[in-house]
């Protein structure tokens, strides 16, 4: 196994790592473990893309743009809680840009009838979770009107990549879903609502980066044939 592949594989063992040691600091209720893990998601699934990239290409940068927002998002939200929700919506709504862009040229090159009819499912739950939670948002409505659709087109583009990108799209949707029904929702009661969204979260941003690995035309680690020329299609 090329040493690049080996690095690449440990990478995603360390994110299923963190993501377990973070979610069961939720359970045990260890703030300064969840402070300590949080932070970790998005670095870690940088350095995946990276290890995997056989070069800088628009579809990286945007995935790129989209983590850093992540990461903002995970780590200014504990740094500054008065502001928690203000920091999250933005950041995450950055990165559901990013990540929508950066989906784009995949849904569009298998743009089949079946997934196109996704658009009609996710947008009925996005638009019924926000008229729900409109009048607990204040004066986030706006922003979150914002992030409901950025989040209706994220995981409907996704569909378009592979299983991986739909799977992953779909679980950032219930998610940010839970998310919102937690924070704006009153009277709302899930049962560990916060490990769900986490859960979730995590485990749906890790299926969404490994689709986009394997969407990949090349990889770092693939040989070409004896005689072969590389060919590096821009998605």
């Amino acid at each position: 196994m090329p040493p690049i592949r080996s690095v690449h594989l440990v990478l995603w063992v360390a994110y299923a790592l963190v993501t377990v040691v973070h979610i069961g600091s939720l359970l045990a209720e260890a703030e300064m473990l969840q402070r300590l893990t949080q932070p970790l998601f998005a670095p870690l699934l940088m350095a995946v893309l990276l290890t995997a990239a056989p070069q800088r290409s628009r579809t990286i940068t945007l995935l790129m743009c989209g983590l850093l927002c992540a990461w903002g998002a995970d780590t200014l939200g504990q740094l500054l809680p008065d502001v928690v929700q203000l920091l999250t919506v933005f950041g995450f709504l950055g990165l559901l840009v990013f990540y929508s862009a950066a989906l784009y040229p995949l849904w569009a090159r298998t743009r089949d009838a079946m997934r196109i009819a996704l658009a009609i499912p996710y947008a009925g739950v996005v638009i019924g979770l926000f008229v729900a939670c409109a009048d607990g948002a204040g004066p986030l409505l706006p922003a979150v009107a914002a992030y409901a659709v950025a989040l209706a087109a994220m995981a409907f583009l996704s569909a378009g990549g592979n299983g991986l990108t739909w799977s992953g799209g779909t679980l950032f949707l219930v998610s940010s879903s839970l998310l919102a029904m937690d924070w704006f929702l009153p009277g709302a009661s899930i049962a560990f609502s916060t490990e769900l969204v986490m859960l979730t979260y995590t485990v749906g941003h890790a299926l969404l980066i490994g689709g986009m690995v394997r969407a990949m035309p090349q990889r770092r680690w693939t040989v070409c044939a004896p005689g072969a020329s590389l060919v590096v299609v821009e998605s």
